[in-house]
This record gives C-alpha cells, sequence and structure tokens, in this order.
C-alpha cells in the first residue's frame, strides 16, 4: 500500500491540489499496479520560510512551485518500476495542474507489511494475505504453493473464527491429521475431508464437550511448519464441568503446502475433567 504525503507552498487552489493528488494516483495505479481503491494521501502546505531546499543541486532551477512527495510503500518494485513511475509522474503532473518537471522531488521507502495497520488493530500481514487468498479462492486451482504469512493467517482464523475457508485449499491430498490416541477422538486421519470434517465441528463432534472455546495465543511460522499455541475453555458434556487447558497444534509444511496437522494436547483435561 503505498502511502503518499505531498509536500508543498501554502496558497495553492482546491483545483490544483486535486490536479496534483489525482496526477500522483494516477501514476502509481499505471506503474507500480496500485489497486485503484488504495488511495491514501496526505497534502501539508507550508509558508515560504518552512520549505528549505538549494535551487540547483542535482536538477533545478527549482521555482517556488518546488513539491515534495513522500511515498512509503510496502512492497519492493525494483528499479524498472521506479524508473516509469518517474517518469509517468512527472508527465502527469505537468499536463495536468502545470507542475514543472524541475519541481518534483520524490522520495520513496519501502516497509514491511507488519509495520502497518490499516484499521481495527489488524496487522498489514493478515490484511495483505487475505486479500491474496480471497483473490485465490476466484479462481480454484490456480495457486501451488503459498507463503508463511498466508499459512499463518489461515491456521489463526481456522481457531479464531473456525473458518476452515482458507487453510482448505492449502492441504496435500495426502495431509495427514493426528490427534493423541488418549483422546476419545484421537486417532490418525487422512485426507483433505477428514481434515474438514474434524475442524467443521466441536472435537469429537459433541460427544465430549457441551461447548469448546478457543483463545490464539500465538501463531508462528517457518519455512517448514506452522505452531498454534491455544488456550481453550470448555465445558464436559458428562460433568458440565468448566474446564480451561492449552494445547499446541503442529502443521508440517513442505514446497508451499501443508502436509500434516498434529495436537499436542493435556488429554487429562479430556478424559478425567481435569484442568491442563
Amino acid at each position: 500500500m503505498p502511502f503518499v504525503t505531498i509536500s508543498l507552498a501554502r496558497g495553492k487552489s482546491d483545483q490544483y491540489l486535486a490536479a496534483v493528488s489525482q496526477a500522483v494516483h494516477d501514476a502509481l495505479v499505471a506503474e507500480l499496479n496500485m489497486n485503484p481503491d488504495d488511495n491514501f494521501q496526505l497534502i501539508h502546505q507550508h509558508e515560504p520560510g518552512e520549505m528549505v531546499f538549494n535551487r540547483g543541486f542535482r536538477g533545478g532551477p527549482r521555482s517556488d512551485d518546488w513539491i515534495v512527495l513522500t511515498i512509503t510503500d510496502g512492497l519492493e518494485r525494483g528499479e524498472r518500476a521506479k524508473r516509469r513511475f518517474y517518469s509517468t509522474l512527472v508527465r502527469l503532473l505537468e499536463e495536468g495542474p502545470g507542475v514543472r518537471p524541475a519541481d518534483v522531488f520524490v522520495i520513496m521507502t519501502v516497509t514491511a507489511p507488519e509495520n502497518l495497520s490499516f484499521a481495527g488493530g489488524v496487522i498489514g500481514t493478515d490484511v495483505a494475505a487475505a486479500e491474496s487468498l480471497a483473490a485465490a479462492a476466484q479462481a480454484p486451482g490456480t495457486r501451488d504453493t503459498y507463503t508463511r504469512a498466508e499459512m499463518r493467517y489461515a491456521v489463526t482464523q481456522l481457531f479464531q473464527n473456525r473458518d476452515r475457508g482458507p487453510i482448505l485449499p492449502m492441504l496435500r491430498d495426502d495431509v495427514v491429521l493426528t490427534l493423541p490416541t488418549t483422546l476419545p477422538y484421537g486417532g490418525q486421519f487422512t485426507g483433505p475431508a477428514a481434515f474438514d470434517d474434524f475442524f467443521a465441528k466441536l472435537p469429537g463432534g459433541g460427544a465430549v464437550w457441551k461447548s469448546f472455546q478457543v483463545v490464539v495465543d500465538d501463531v508462528l511460522a517457518a519455512d517448514d511448519h506452522v505452531i498454534a499455541r491455544l488456550t481453550n475453555t470448555a465445558v464436559l458434556k458428562a460433568t458440565g464441568k468448566t474446564v480451561v487447558f492449552q494445547n499446541l497444534w503442529f502443521f508440517g509444511v513442505a514446497a508451499g503446502r501443508i502436509t500434516s496437522a498434529q495436537l499436542y494436547a493435556d488429554t487429562a483435561a479430556a478424559t478425567s475433567g481435569a484442568a491442563g
């Protein structure tokens, strides 16, 4: 998400400011493949003494209409794309609001998605993962591999919101789900359908638990695995007793797909009702 700050001398008309804003946005869309709806800008107007610049250093001659564009991007676009962007930018600024190319000063910086939160306290990596997975869902079968960030997001959604949609396409056809045999519903199950069936309902299908609430403590992702640590609050169907216990899910990963899912749990919470 390119975020743009536009700094220029005070006194320009609303029409001039709107034309500058539109030219910058159009250049970003055309040359950096920015989503047209991804339009966030702040325009700062300064008194003459608040803009200090050399009129001839590495360019110019600069006039009193000097304009500074600071663009913070979440992706590294590469030199070729940036060259095209700079060229298109000055052309559109000259054609629209009439900004002289010599007066256009651009600073581009790159920040990792985790340094951004667009709204609601949601980290930028989750937003990017959700968008890329939603796009993939519109064209089933077009994605062969998934990123660590996407897997982390999918695992979080699985436990936090009981949403299986993001993770199911990531499963290999031979994915193995392993549950401790000391659990009433323990065992080993193979294939996406078995995985989907288990997570579609309460663990054990409601035979053990009356209710089962999960809090995601954290999800860690590496090249060959994803780990989710959970705190669970559940009510045993047989006794009505509430138990609170922690467990861990280990997802094996190979070649950008999930190959296995294994539960590590304090099974006493399920078998005897003791809190783990």
